[in-house]
């Protein structure tokens, strides 16, 4: 199998992962509130997800290696229908404490699974694909936000046609039948396979001679003792590598921000039911998808393109709602759902950019540990996401219960606006770097 092929496969795992992770959002939120479940405890719910998937990527940042990549990759897809397992069983309870026990139950076992998927997956690409990471970060992206979109409406579909149950059980089943032909995927990137790719790279890294001083050290690891080692210490003291992180942890807490209190708006405000709203939902990740393709073509300038778009990210989370008071906008359908479209695609190139900007960076400062900083750059992405998506639904649940959706909205769009200014640094030091480039060639 082609590392194409595999990479394909992988994809469409990551797709399957994000279907499984967004297929509650349109049905269970109603359903908890019926139960008497508040919007503060449906944010806890949600968020114990991201928390098992943070705590999974710590442990996995320190033990992950080219051996056992695999191995934690089909783990945890295998979590994914598990999880969904446990979310069947609430049905079963009318009093709302098990319903909640177990839900956050099946919400942690899915966040385990997805960290154990997508930190050796995005560690993959800088390493088998060096010359195309934007492109296929972005193809990633893009299929991961196709899951996105077709888990609420696929999961709005199947809760119509069979009740609570149908959605858990068609999509835990399909997780099951789907693990022979990942297996197949892994055996086309195995642990030997690995090797001899990084082999290649330091090969022609060696040819082009774009790194002058450090072809000697290539050659052995004692050179390792002129270069400082890469370690969690050593990153945070790198602005970039702090801005690119928050702005990883921002953009998920972006994704997740609605997942506990949008269909109960949409429910009490326009007059929705659960499975219109599952539609409604996949008007952010269609175009999601339509932002990510664009990032694939844009390598040169992608920095620029992330801050500006950072900046109408924010911007458009005052017509979320919109918040009447703040902007003196009316309340109109139209309006809600065209901010729905601009955070869509506004918020692809403004967090795709991110592993390839980071990867860059770090290469360049640690030209030698090429394993170590994909390694790092990928656990330092499945961090940020983990803990945006942990912080997002118990955010917004305070935040709504609090000061209602629209105005939860507005103050979320105040901290993107901000995070644009502090990421402008950032556009300048590319600059700089690549007058180094040139030095160097």
């Amino acid at each position: 199998m082609k590392k194409f092929h595999a990479f394909l496969i992988f994809s469409t795992c990551n797709m399957f992962v994000s279907m499984c992770g967004s297929l509650i959002t349109p049905f269970f939120p109603p359903y908890a509130k019926r139960k008497g479940i508040s919007q503060t405890v449906l944010g806890l719910i949600v968020a114990a997800g991201p928390l098992g998937g943070l705590l999974a990527s710590i442990i996995i940042a320190k033990t992950l290696n080219h051996t056992n990549r695999n191995k934690f990759i089909l783990i945890g897809v295998l979590g994914e229908p598990i999880s969904l397992l446990f979310f069947s069983m609430t049905d079963i309870f009318d009093d709302k404490i098990p319903i909640i026990i177990i839900a956050s139950i099946g919400r942690f076992i899915g966040g385990i699974g997805t960290s154990l998927f997508l930190t050796p997956f995005f560690g993959y690409i800088p390493i088998l694909y060096p010359k195309d990471v934007e492109k296929k970060v972005s193809i990633s992206e893009a299929f991961s936000s196709v899951g996105f979109f077709a888990g609420p409406a696929l999961g709005s579909g199947l809760y119509a046609i069979g009740g609570y149950l149908t959605p858990f059980l068609v999509f835990s089943s399909f997780g099951f039948i789907s693990l022979p032909f990942l297996y197949a995927a892994l055996q086309a990137v195995g642990p030997k396979k690995y090797q001899v790719e990084i082999q290649r790279q330091i090969e022609e890294i060696n040819e082009t001679k774009k790194l002058v001083e450090y072809n000697q050290t290539i050659q052995g690891t004692e050179s390792l003792n002129e270069e400082e080692e890469l370690t969690i210490l050593t990153l945070i003291k790198h602005y970039p590598v702090v801005v690119i992180f928050w702005v990883i942890t921002l953009v998920n807490i972006c994704m997740t921000y609605f997942q506990p209190i949008l269909s109960i708006y949409f429910t009490e405000t326009y007059d929705f039911d659960e499975g219109q709203i599952g539609f409604i939902m996949t008007i952010v990740s269609l175009a999601y998808t339509f932002g990510c393709y664009l990032c694939g073509y844009n390598k040169k300038y992608k920095r620029e393109m992330a801050c500006i778009c950072l900046f109408f990210f924010g911007c458009s989370y005052f017509l979320a709602g919109p918040d009447t008071d703040l902007i003196q906008v009316p309340h109109k359908l139209w309006i809600a759902l065209t901010a729905q479209f601009l955070l869509g695609v506004l918020s692809g190139p403004a967090y795709v950019p991110s592993l390839p900007v980071l990867n860059e960076f770090l290469l360049f400062h640690y030209p030698i540990q090429t394993i170590r900083v994909a390694t790092y750059s990928s656990a330092l992405l499945t961090s940020g996401m983990f803990i945006g998506q942990l912080t997002g639904p118990i955010i917004a649940g305070i935040l709504g219960d609090e000061f209602g959706f629209e105005r939860a909205c507005s103050i979320l769009g105040i901290i993107i606006i901000v995070t644009s200014f502090i990421y402008i640094p950032i556009i300048f030091m590319k600059s700089k770097q690549e007058k180094i480039n040139e030095q160097l060639k």
